[in-house]
């Protein structure tokens, strides 16, 4: 009978000390996994060879053995086994919150093994003691030693109705524990699945995204789980791993956020990966051409995508052209280029296409010709003349002065007239020679000493009543006069009525004489040449006038009153 007892002591401290053990390792695997990065949806294969000895808990967790036929012998037993029960219970509780733990198969058949050898050295009484502190498992097989443990429960002699009541119990018990390492089993064949990447991972300084352990290759604009953790969002994903900054992408370049890796949805001017800055849209997409940015408009080259560096006239993306300068800002005002000074309109920033006379960004006032260029020198408007100073380009007031052998005044507003009649007849016809040139290409100077010559300084009585200083026969716009003219024939010189064209002013008789020249054959020949000697004599051998002297006529008044001057005024 005695025998009989030890051997169901035996064979019940042997149970609770597997179930012990396991419950242990299961604890260990439970803490283990909550250090396992989520986002990743990755375990580490080290919770899979967990160590039998192991455990998270700060505290000691004691199992000990006997016969549950103590809880009748006495207060004190009973209330031991109480105690067990409870830890029993803990016990049974940590093994049913395992089965969502991993644990290494190996490890939980180590612990079946030392189990065993375990509970082959007991003899009446054990205790299975797993702690932080120092990680072992402790198998007490003697009474004696039992004095170190937490808890002691003394096996004592009872009766056979007991002793059969203890058997069926730890028969109960060793049902528990098989149950809970088939559970503890499963658990443990889980781990083979569980390693595999999923999601974003971070890695090498960026993300990646994996799909059951592998990535897509290629380039790829993907709506993908957001690198938040929160919702969706399109991120452009080059082997798996998310770009940033500034990036290539169906002929277009994008900037993604190297924070977010989500594409820019705001206009901003940014830093590249590379160090340089760009203007991006707020559709994310790189700009060049002119942008705004902050109240000023900005040129970027459409090569490099660079804001300009130095002052240039760029063609914008829609076809007009602007100043840049070395700031990459469009420029307004009056603005320096190759030598001469250009006037951009502060609203369209265009250059003036029109004459006008304009106020700077500094406050003084300029004249701009229809070309866009600020004049100097004499300019003709609203029907009078001003002086503009070709140093300064200002208006010249309340001064006198010669300008290409012309005797000017100027009175306190800036109209110039001329101080003798002389004077007043060349500024008449000044800027029209000026404009024959341009138009027909007949040298200004010539012109002027024909008008000279042929109407007597605007005196003649064709040129009173019609404006006409050269004597052009026929109409002009259907005016003419008729007026009497000498002829020449081979009885010699005879008198005949005959109809002159009449002009609104000297202005129009001048430009016409150009027209004149310009659309009869015979003169081609004297078009655009820039030397005035060269020109009178071409007239004279054309046949524009029969008289022998005539072209040394014309160089004497040319050289007389500084008329050469003229030629250099129109950029001959």
């Amino acid at each position: 009978m005695e025998s009989k007892k030890h051997y169901k002591l035996y064979k019940s401290g042997k149970q609770w000390k597997t179930l012990a053990i396991t419950a242990a390792v299961a604890v260990a695997g439970v803490v283990s996994l909550n250090n396992v990065t989520a986002n990743a949806d990755v375990t580490s294969s080290a919770v899979a060879t967990v160590a039998v000895a192991q455990t998270s808990s700060a505290s000691s967790v004691v199992l000990e053995s006997s016969t549950s036929a103590v809880a009748t012998s006495s207060t004190s037993e009973a209330s031991a086994a109480a105690s067990s029960a409870v830890v029993s219970s803990s016990a049974s509780s940590s093994v049913t919150s395992a089965t969502s733990s991993v644990v290494d198969a190996a490890s939980a058949s180590t612990v079946a093994s030392s189990a065993d050898t375990a509970a082959t050295s007991a003899t009446s009484s054990s205790e299975v003691s797993v702690t932080s502190a120092s990680s072992e498992v402790s198998t007490v097989s003697d009474s004696s030693s039992v004095a170190t443990s937490t808890t002691s429960l003394t096996s004592q002699s009872t009766e056979s109705a007991t002793s059969d009541s203890a058997d069926s119990s730890a028969t109960s018990t060793q049902d528990s524990s098989v149950t809970s390492a088939e559970v503890v089993t499963r658990e443990v064949a889980a781990v083979a699945t569980s390693s595999t990447k999923n999601g974003w991972v971070s890695e090498n300084g960026t993300y990646t995204y994996y799909t059951n352990g592998k990535v897509a290759s290629g380039e790829n604009y993907s709506y993908l789980p957001s690198i938040s953790g929160t919702g969706y969002n399109w991120y452009l994903v080059k082997d798996g791993v998310a770009l940033s900054g500034v990036q290539k992408w169906y002929r277009s370049y994008y900037y993604f956020d190297p924070t977010t890796y989500l594409k820019l949805d705001h206009q901003d001017y940014v830093k590249s990966q590379w160090g340089d800055w760009y203007m991006v849209g707020s559709d994310g997409i790189v700009q060049s051409g002119v942008q705004k940015w902050y109240g000023k408009y900005y040129y970027f080259d459409p090569v490099t995508y660079l804001k300009l560096d130095h002052q240039d006239y760029v063609k914008s993306q829609w076809g007009l052209w602007y100043m840049v300068g070395s700031d990459g800002i469009v420029q307004s005002g009056v603005q320096k280029w190759y030598g001469k000074y250009y006037y951009f309109d502060p609203v369209t920033y265009l250059k003036l296409d029109h004459q006008d006379y304009v106020k700077s960004q500094w406050g003084d006032w300029y004249m701009v010709g229809s070309d866009g260029i600020v004049q100097s020198g004499l300019v003709q408007w609203y029907g009078h003349y001003y002086y503009f100073n070709p140093v300064t380009y200002l208006k010249a007031t309340n001064t006198t002065f010669s300008y290409n052998g012309i005797s000017l005044t100027a009175d306190n507003t800036g109209i110039i007239t001329g101080t003798t009649t002389s004077s007043q007849f060349l500024l008449k016809i000044y800027q029209a020679t000026l404009d024959g040139w341009k138009e027909y290409g007949v040298l200004p100077s010539v012109t002027a000493a024909q008008a000279i010559l042929e109407s007597g300084w605007g005196q003649s009585a064709l040129a009173t009543e019609a404006n006409n200083l050269f004597g052009i026969k026929g109409s002009y716009n259907g005016q003419y006069v008729i007026m009497s003219t000498a002829e020449y024939g081979s009885g010699g010189y005879y008198y005949v009525n005959a109809e002159f064209r009449k002009y609104p002013s000297f202005y129009e008789s001048v430009v016409d004489h150009g027209y004149f020249l310009y659309s009869n054959s015979r003169y081609s020949n004297l078009l655009h040449q820039t030397s005035y000697a060269t020109v009178t004599s071409l007239l004279q051998s054309d046949g524009y006038a029969t008289s022998p002297t005539y072209a040394s006529s014309l160089n004497n008044v040319i050289t007389t009153y500084g008329l050469q001057s003229w030629d250099t005024a129109a950029g001959v």
